[in-house]
């Protein structure tokens, strides 16, 4: 009954959505009614080709140069042109090859109307287009302005859809998966401005120096990204092999990794990290693969042979995550994600501050899923027992701060792993 009224709203938030697009794109073309067909092809072209040409983000949505050249047409040309070249933004061919649901392709074509439209509102009611000076303070300004109201409009509008779907905290979603990119909101306006003004300067053909370049950067970006995913998808294929010999280790890799993001999110760390965690905490125990699966598998007390067969793991772990050129840095998380913090941990005993923190993460995600399922020797613990065990080990074998957030997360979760695949929504 739930899922159907959450399904009942946010079909409502997509259709008013939807709705408010298409009413501000006709709007603003009734109130400013100067379209440059030349405008409207050349930019049309090059923002066409970078929306199809558009690179994802780690969490959610994709990353493209198409607002700064939406933003280029709107300086250029005024708020029609600029309108009616984002509308061709909408018709993305990725999305239809990838059968995007409608009610998203809708939600996308809406919301990056309605944003697009109060920025070029606000754009012309403010700008002095009779300045003769390109550079003229104000104006600058101006850009910049608009290009922040774009995108709080655009990501807000975004996160109030992943808020209703999800029931997560709105504001929380957006620190979390839109924060980050504030930045890159001002390479944008820098770079719409560079198009504009050189443009109106010289010609149309400066745009091979200005636009072009920067959509073969996001191309390549977009085959990095995939080259990136390709590798930890075939790599993860071999450790879901190797959980798939052990019934009782099976989806191990991947439940640390949900509670790792979930302590790093609780740490507060940005979602480069994020991600780098969630990736080291799926391949921690890869190493495995070199030990026998009668010691994996034994029912009785190790012996002193296996536990040192055991204790290798880690390092060959590290060795084969040193090998992943964007995780190398990091690789050490993984070589000591079973040490301690008294100092009593292997492979090399190391303590306190000479563990990283993405270790201290690993090791409590690690520690609690152990703990908490069944294992050949002895039933899982339940949440309240998981929670006594993590208490009575802070500042010995784990780290306080990091115990704690786990702590926390297990009372406020009750223990649920939360992947935090928040869809396509959002493009920037």
């Amino acid at each position: 009954m739930r899922e159907e009224r959450t399904k009942s709203y946010l079909l409502l938030y997509v259709v008013v959505i939807l709705t408010l697009g298409i009413f501000s794109l006709l709007l603003v073309l009734i109130k400013y009614r100067d379209v440059s067909i030349i405008g409207l092809v050349i930019f049309g072209i090059l923002i066409f080709t970078s929306d199809n040409l558009n690179a994802p983000l780690p969490k959610t949505g994709s990353i493209s140069v198409n607002f700064g050249i939406s933003l280029a047409s709107l300086i250029i040309f005024g708020p029609a042109t600029g309108m009616l070249v984002t509308f061709i933004s909408i018709f993305n061919i990725k999305e239809f090859i990838k059968r995007v649901p409608y009610y998203k392709h809708l939600f996308n074509a809406g919301q990056y109307l309605l944003s697009f439209a109060a920025a070029s509102v606000f754009f012309e009611a403010f700008y002095d287009r009779s300045q003769t000076n390109f550079f003229y303070a104000r104006n600058i300004w101006i850009i910049f302005l608009v290009t922040y109201i774009f995108f709080i409009l655009n990501t807000s509008l975004t996160a109030g859809a992943i808020s209703i779907s999800t029931g997560m905290n709105i504001l929380n979603i957006w620190v979390f998966n839109f924060a980050w990119i504030v930045p890159f909101q001002f390479f944008l306006s820098a770079m719409a401005i560079a198009i504009a003004f050189l443009y109106i300067r010289f010609s149309p053909f400066t745009l091979i120096f200005t636009s072009l370049p920067l959509i073969i950067a996001q191309y390549t970006y977009l085959l990095r990204v995939k080259e990136r995913r390709t590798l930890l998808n075939s790599i993860m294929q071999i450790v879901k092999i190797m959980e798939a010999k052990d019934i009782y280790t099976a989806g191990h890799s991947m439940r640390v990794a949900d509670y790792s993001e979930l302590i790093a999110r609780g740490l507060k760390l940005n979602e480069y990290d994020i991600e780098i965690v969630r990736n080291l905490a799926s391949l921690h125990d890869i190493g495995k693969i070199q030990i026998d699966l009668s010691i994996l598998n034994k029912m009785k007390k190790l012996s002193c042979k296996d536990w040192q067969e055991i204790k290798k793991h880690p390092i060959v772990s590290y060795e084969i995550v040193q090998q992943i050129d964007f995780l190398k840095e990091k690789a050490t998380a993984i070589l000591y994600h079973h040490e301690r913090i008294d100092g009593t941990g292997y492979p090399f005993g190391k303590k306190g501050d000479e563990i990283p923190l993405f270790a201290k993460i690993l090791c409590v995600a690690d520690a609690y899923d152990a703990m908490s399922t069944n294992r050949p020797y002895r039933s899982g613990k339940s949440v309240g027992e998981s929670i006594i065990e993590l208490e009575k080990n802070k500042g010995t074998q784990f780290d306080e701060q990091v115990c704690d957030v786990m702590i926390e997360i297990l009372k406020n979760k009750n223990a649920v792993p939360v992947t935090f695949s928040l869809g396509e929504n959002e493009k920037s």
